[in-house]
């Protein structure tokens, strides 16, 4: 009997629960705990999944960090259900790879996500996949030393494999990355959650109750999970249209975006003095992966903040946008406008911000997305025979197009007389 206790005891010892408000318990092993314990992991708690969204939706303040612990969690039950399905086909370090990818998946996001993943705020630029890479491949990285730790260098080297997509089964890699993997499949879920958006919902389980591997070793849907894939579909769909691409999210992304630009113009000009960590992001040719990760949320918000009593005009107007919710710009409400449109008006809404005594050069802002349900391309989504799910599902098919919004955003003052001047010039 005292043996079997020492063995539930030992049991226990490797195995500790993380509560998440989606899944409830996420159990996480030693080996997992020690590479979510590095500095390296635990700087996603300080980025915040939807950058500025928590300004139209206050709750939506989660962070890369819990995202990440989600798709981590997503990856181990696929895992483990296809195994049963298909034994054999993964095997035991493949099985533990697949779902190190997905926790790891977003370590190299910069400060405030996407929204500064900017070629223009960066004077060092990479894709976040691409700093991912550069941090673990830094050999004085504590989430590399960890990683080295728990699966040596070839493993690393298969990690970068499954990654890449260089793997068989290729469905390692499509867990990780595809059109149905367990990064959309939990930011979606998990950003309706915490803003409150009312889009619809997806059943994750069915989802994956119909995944297959076909004898190609891809990732395959059965007939009977088109319904739940559906669902997933539309709810990205209206995500996008209705969280992402909120006109205040692009707005006040926009505010800090050209704050950030011009601070970088003034220190190149001596004219400001920045700290170390921001003085990398704006200025240096040469970031390396220890810079990169001195760089999170509240860096450069504290950053911005100093700037609120600067001398340069310019650079204080922006802050100002972002400290307040006074004065910001309207978005001209013409629907349907295209980048033509707006060229066709550019000199009419010019003049007449001008004339209301604006700067047309900062007070013009101009905003372009792209927003489609579904995408059939890289093979799309595919079901056991072969088919694209837009071939069988008037959903899918219907959502392909791609839908672009071009956004115009004024002083509020004179947003009434820039509509007429649109409508005037396009004679709508």
């Amino acid at each position: 009997m005292s043996g079997g206790s020492d063995e539930v005891e030992a049991r226990a010892a490797e195995v500790r629960v993380i509560r998440d408000p989606l899944y409830g318990d996420i159990r996480i092993s030693d080996d997992v705990k020690s590479l979510i314990d590095t500095s390296t992991f635990q700087r996603l708690h300080r980025i915040k999944q939807l950058s500025t969204c928590d300004l139209v939706f206050p709750g939506a303040t989660h962070s890369r960090f819990s995202h990440s612990l989600g798709a981590f969690h997503l990856a181990s039950l696929i895992v483990e259900r296809l195994d049963k399905l298909h034994p054999g086909w993964i095997s035991e370090l493949d099985s533990k790879l697949v779902r190190y990818a997905a926790l790891l998946h977003d370590i190299g996001h910069p400060p405030y996500s996407h929204m500064l993943e900017d070629r223009t705020i960066f004077m060092t630029f990479h894709g976040h996949e691409a700093w991912g890479w550069k941090i673990i491949d830094d050999p004085n990285n504590d989430l590399r030393q960890a990683l080295i730790q728990v699966i040596g260098e070839s493993g690393i080297s298969r990690l970068k494999d499954i990654y890449a997509g260089r793997v068989h089964p290729i469905a390692l890699h499509e867990i990780v990355s595809s059109q149905l993997d367990v990064d959309r499949l939990d930011y979606l879920l998990r950003d309706q959650y915490h803003s409150g958006a009312d889009v619809g919902t997806y059943d994750v389980q069915r989802i994956f109750r119909s995944l297959r591997i076909d004898e190609n070793g891809s990732l395959r849907l059965h007939q009977n999970g088109v319904p739940a894939v559906e669902s997933y579909l539309l709810t990205r769909l209206h995500m996008y249209k209705l969280v992402y691409f909120h006109k205040l999210n692009i707005l006040t992304s926009e505010y800090h975006r050209k704050a950030l630009r011009r601070a970088g113009e003034l220190a190149s000009l001596g004219k400001i003095e920045l700290n170390d960590a921001i003085k990398g992001m704006l200025l240096s040719p040469n970031l390396d992966s220890f810079g990169y990760l001195s760089l999170d949320d509240s860096v450069v918000s504290s950053a911005i903040s100093s700037w609120r009593e600067s001398e340069d005009q310019e650079l204080r107007f922006w802050v100002d946008r972002i400290l307040s919710r006074d004065s910001f710009h309207k978005r001209i409400r013409i629907p349907g406008l295209t980048p033509e449109h707006v060229e066709r008006c550019m000199i009419a809404i010019s003049a007449e911000i001008s004339s209301a005594g604006f700067d047309p050069v900062r007070d013009l802002i101009l905003a372009r997305v792209d927003n489609v349900g579904y995408r059939p391309y890289e093979g799309g989504i595919r079901l056991v025979d072969g088919r694209d799910i837009a071939d069988v599902s008037s959903v899918a098919s219907a959502i392909t197009k791609t839908v672009h919004d071009t956004m115009v955003f004024v002083p509020s003052s004179v947003r009434k007389a820039c509509e007429e001047v649109v409508k005037s010039t396009l004679n709508v």
